[in-house]
């Protein structure tokens, strides 16, 4: 496995676990009424433990949830299967901050605690930050729940400029997670090089933009079209014809060369020294196997000039801040 980063005497894994969708109920029904526990259109509990199993065994040491993903189900998942490895992994999770009450912020941290059956946080994110809050009072939370021992890092994660710049004036940012993938690399323009410069280690979500990058036809896929992935910026009719131009090249690549997507992708983000860590995410376990063998594989660097010509048509695509499409 591959790490750039140590964090409390553990090796973060380049390759980190998305676990996004291990909330999700395995069947759909009544989604319609809690649209954020079915984002991904289900999930069997049965395949979210194979996926947390295998990553660990091959070297995966860095896995990433949140209070929001599936209202705390992916939380309790990872936190029950990982506590018997509890001491060699990193575990992230975000809260939103929802007013600017300490104790608040401190209540959403326990309660995160116990569904990741842990006394510590490895890693604690603010997640999308309320423009109705001052910022700099959860940060000041963070930093006293750092102080006392129950996290170890603190994030931020889908803030903007202005927004980071406040968080950092009220504690140590460690950590900042942003979409960053083939397709969108807007925030090399902004969020980034801020990080760069004030030493904040950047984690990628999304990496393999919810798996578009490997559908064929995005218009008419099935599986993309009854999830709430079809209202990523991607498939907007705007940006519609530059994806499907860039994926298509990608595939043409992977025929000429013989490699994987996975494998010319990972290898790409390699080559960004101020990575961290990629996130990804995986539905079955075959999905992350292919990446894990991908991890070690390195491609020439002519590849790697073909690839990032070919994501710099990614600025086409239009910017709204997030993959997402909202504030």
């Amino acid at each position: 496995m591959y790490f750039r980063e140590t964090i409390n005497n553990k090796k973060l894994s380049f390759l980190g676990l998305g676990c996004w969708r291990f909330g999700e109920q395995e069947t759909p029904s009544g989604s319609e009424n809690n649209p954020g526990k079915n984002y991904w259109n289900g999930q069997k509990r049965t395949d979210s433990l194979k996926i947390i199993d295998f990553a660990v065994s091959n070297g995966i040491t860095h896995f990433d949830t949140a209070q929001a993903y599936g209202l705390g189900i992916s939380e309790q998942t990872i936190g029950q299967r990982l506590k018997k490895v509890r001491d060699s992994v990193i575990i992230a999770t975000k809260i939103i901050p929802t007013s600017n009450n300490s104790d608040d912020i401190l209540k959403k941290i326990n309660t995160s605690l116990k569904r990741l059956c842990t006394d510590y946080i490895d890693i604690l994110y603010l997640h999308w930050p309320d423009k109705k809050y001052d910022i700099r009072f959860a940060v000041e939370a963070l930093e006293k729940a750092r102080n006392s021992g129950i996290i170890k890092s603190i994030g931020i994660s889908n803030f903007s400029l202005a927004e980071s710049e406040n968080a950092l004036q009220a504690g140590k940012i460690d950590f900042c997670q942003t979409g960053y993938n083939f397709l969108w690399q807007h925030r090399e323009k902004d969020i980034i090089p801020f990080c760069i410069s004030n030493k904040i280690r950047i984690i990628a979500y999304s990496f393999y933009a919810q798996g578009i990058v490997f559908k064929k036809n995005i218009e008419t896929d099935s599986v993309i079209l009854n999830s709430g992935r079809k209202n990523l910026v991607f498939l907007k009719k705007e940006n519609i014809e530059i994806v499907k131009k860039m994926i298509h090249s990608l595939n043409t690549i992977v025929l000429s060369s013989g490699y994987t997507i996975p494998q010319i992708l990972i290898n790409w983000a390699k080559t960004k020294p101020w990575l961290a860590g990629i996130l990804v995410g995986a539905a079955v376990k075959p999905q992350i196997v292919e990446s894990i063998k991908a991890i070690d594989i390195s491609i020439d660097n002519n590849m790697y000039l073909i690839v990032e010509k070919l994501a710099a048509m990614g600025y086409n695509i239009v910017d709204t801040q997030n993959i997402f499409a909202h504030n």
